[in-house]
């Protein structure tokens, strides 16, 4: 059983983490991959506002999936 709090906090320190400890590593690669790139491009206004998209995003979705794994509607 996954943690719903520790998803949480490892995609709120940085987006991906989250997702790689729910076992979900092509996802959670690519959020750390958006967020690198959001973070080089954040000199650029475009690019904050990527960040901080990604960076909700990632952890919404790591708790809702979360309770997915947890009823095991999803197979890891």
């Amino acid at each position: 059983m996954k943690k719903k709090w520790l998803a949480g906090v490892l995609s709120f320190a940085f987006p991906g983490l989250g997702h790689l400890y729910l076992g979900k590593v092509q996802k959670g690669l690519i959020f750390v991959f958006l967020n690198i790139i959001s973070i080089v491009l954040s000199s650029v206004v475009i690019g904050l506002f990527a960040m901080l998209f990604i960076w909700v995003y990632a952890i919404v979705d790591a708790l809702r999936l979360t309770d997915s794994i947890n009823m095991n509607k999803i197979q890891v």
